[in-house]
């Protein structure tokens, strides 16, 4: 197996396991399908695209954000003060269109669609058949395996250059954690609880009388296959820490201070999900440290824990990676 191949595979492992960890935690990372018309002719239903966490879009980009719950795949059709407005290419109206719902925050962006000349890269109709970690596993082991056949085919003179699988293990056990710490902190969101101070208070809900107390619930849902530790805060909610299970939702108690000035106000609830690696105690202490604490403490944890159970695998063996001579 030459380096290069080497290489395309530690690439392939990089991509299916943040996506298998996205799997389990309900939210895409660097792929993702279409379950509706929405853009259709762009991408259509079971389309398979492929996403860039780094980049939030612009006018005209195809991002993928949260709406009301649900991971959606629409382009940016005008960005104001509030956030984004988007609109799927086949629907008549933006996704915001008579307060349906609120601009999308740019913290609810978890990246652009890749394009190539203006044009979604994608694997049409793939959607059907990985929309489960095994799926996705099967893609890249898939991947794996014609690497190592076509190296197979085009054996000849090479000299060698040798690594072990020690090495190859620890290096997957780096990419594990990382892969952790990167789609947790991605996975973190916020509720916007979206009010207005006006002399009609009462008339319709969210109008409350200037200087007036409101008290009211929002529901917090834990979109993962597995629990998760949830830290909730903001300005009309006092820190409060808790655990989901998969797939759960709690109401919480929140309390708004309507002022004085009529018009509309948003605040902003944040909600950070870590793994259920560390007691909620400990997760409580770390984050009042810094929010990225706790997930940084749990991928050297698991990295660290791969490193123990290594002596268990047997004696390093190893793996002649081999160049063609030019």
């Amino acid at each position: 197996m030459r380096a290069s191949e080497i290489l395309l595979s530690v690439v392939i492992f990089s991509l299916v396991i943040p996506s298998i960890i996205g799997f389990f935690l309900g939210r895409p990372v660097f792929v993702s399908y279409v379950y509706s018309d929405s853009m259709y002719p762009t991408l259509k239903r079971w389309d398979v695209f492929f996403i860039n966490p780094l980049s939030k879009g612009d006018v005209g980009d195809i991002i993928v954000f949260n709406l009301s719950g649900k991971w959606t795949v629409h382009r940016v059709y005008a960005i104001t003060e509030e956030g984004y407005i988007t609109k799927g290419d086949n629907n008549v109206a933006t996704d915001q269109q008579d307060g349906k719902n609120p601009p999308i925050p740019r913290d609810q962006v978890i990246g652009k669609v890749i394009t190539v000349g203006g044009k979604p890269v994608k694997i049409p109709g793939l959607g059907k058949h990985v929309n489960s970690p095994l799926g996705m596993a099967l893609l890249g082991v898939a991947g794996l395996l014609s690497i190592v056949s076509d190296s197979e085919v085009k054996r000849r003179r090479k000299r060698r250059v040798v690594i072990t699988t020690e090495q190859v293990y620890i290096g997957l056990a780096g990419l594990l954690a990382m892969a952790m710490i990167f789609v947790g902190s991605m996975s973190w969101g916020g509720i916007d609880v979206t009010y207005a101070s006006t002399l009609a208070g009462g008339q319709k809900e969210g109008w409350y009388l200037p200087g007036s107390v409101v008290e009211k619930n929002v529901t917090i849902s834990n979109p993962s296959y597995i629990p998760m530790l949830v830290i909730a805060e903001g300005k009309v909610l006092d820190r409060t820490a808790f655990v989901l299970k998969g797939h759960e939702e709690i109401s919480v108690p929140i309390r708004i201070e309507v002022p004085e000035e009529t018009r509309v106000y948003r605040e902003r609830i944040s909600v950070y999900s870590y793994y259920p690696i560390l007691p909620l105690s400990i997760v409580e202490r770390l984050y009042s440290i810094e929010p990225h604490l706790p997930l940084i403490i749990e991928g050297l944890m698991v990295f660290f824990g791969m490193l123990a159970i290594k002596p268990l695998l047997g004696e390093p063996e190893v793996i002649a990676v081999r160049r063609s001579k030019k």
